[in-house]
């Protein structure tokens, strides 16, 4: 009865084992046929990029503008340290693209370092300054590196007939955040510097983001022209022949008088000598 027992027993494992090994196999089967993820490449998108340099010419710091599904992507990172003082700076798009030292601005005025890159970039119909980005927090040590993102503008913005430029200022923004004790004119409001800077102070460096293409608003240029026409006389037409009339041409006839011949008659002068005969007792003189 044992060895019955022990033979049931073996007779029940040998189809057990089968299925065991026939479930290992589907579970490498179906391990061998998953599939790797794949990786999407990422939406390629334009990308402006400008170096900034102080009005010398001193290299501060590289930008890039990435565009990418209707967002700016913007990365600042400085190339040379102890330009900027440590602490925080306003970074701005102004409105025109250009960067020129001891230039004037559009509206004119005294001129001064990269003035002609004008105001702080404008939507449509003047809408808020959508150029005011994300500050710059300088380390101690005079280097900085900023990522940030934003929605305000599009390539297009920037584009624009009068292009772009970033501006790095000497001071922190306002953020448009004006005190009660702010007047300008008796009346509370910002004055024009905090209107042109936000109250960041002077321009510390520059960067083209698309050049200008027209002349800003508010500049007049002069050109002198000097037109130079060639006259050119007319072709030779056929030759015309012109009758004139007959001159009469009077010669002038010199009349000489007829000249008068007087023939004066012939005198003959008969002279007779006398002869006296001498005086008795005279000589008569020798022949």
């Amino acid at each position: 009865m044992q060895n019955h027992t022990h033979t049931v027993a073996a007779a029940l494992a040998v189809p057990v084992a089968f299925a065991f090994l026939a479930g290992c196999a589907q579970g490498e089967q179906a391990a061998d046929e998953t599939t790797s993820p794949t990786t999407s490449p990422a939406p390629s998108g334009d990308t402006l990029s400008t170096e900034l340099q102080t009005a010398d010419g001193r290299s501060v710091a590289n930008v890039d503008i990435e565009f990418v599904d209707d967002y700016a992507t913007i990365t600042l990172e400085t190339t040379e340290a102890g330009i900027l003082t440590p602490g925080f700076h306003a970074f701005h798009i102004h409105a025109v693209g250009l960067c020129e030292p001891n230039s004037v601005a559009p509206g004119g005025g005294e001129p001064g370092d990269f003035l002609s890159a004008g105001g702080h970039l404008h939507g449509p119909d003047n809408h808020a300054a959508i150029g005011d980005l994300t500050p710059i927090d300088v380390r101690s040590d005079g280097s900085a590196r900023l990522v940030a993102t934003t929605d305000s503008f599009t390539i297009d913005d920037l584009r624009g007939p009068q292009g772009s430029a970033l501006m790095i200022h000497e001071g922190p923004d306002n953020f448009a955040n004006i005190p009660p004790r702010y007047t300008s004119n008796g009346v509370p409001g910002p004055d024009a510097e905090t209107l042109a800077t936000g109250d960041a102070g002077s321009r510390v460096a520059c960067g083209v983001l698309a050049p200008a293409s027209t002349t800003p608003a508010g500049t007049t240029e002069t050109a002198t022209v000097t037109e130079t026409t060639a006259m050119v006389p007319p072709p030779p037409g056929p030759a015309t022949t012109t009758e004139m009339p007959p001159v009469e041409t009077t010669t002038p006839t010199e009349t000489t008088a007829p000249t008068e011949t007087t023939t004066s008659p012939t005198t003959t002068t008969e002279t007779t000598a006398e002869t006296t005969p001498p005086a008795e007792g005279e000589e008569l003189p020798a022949e």
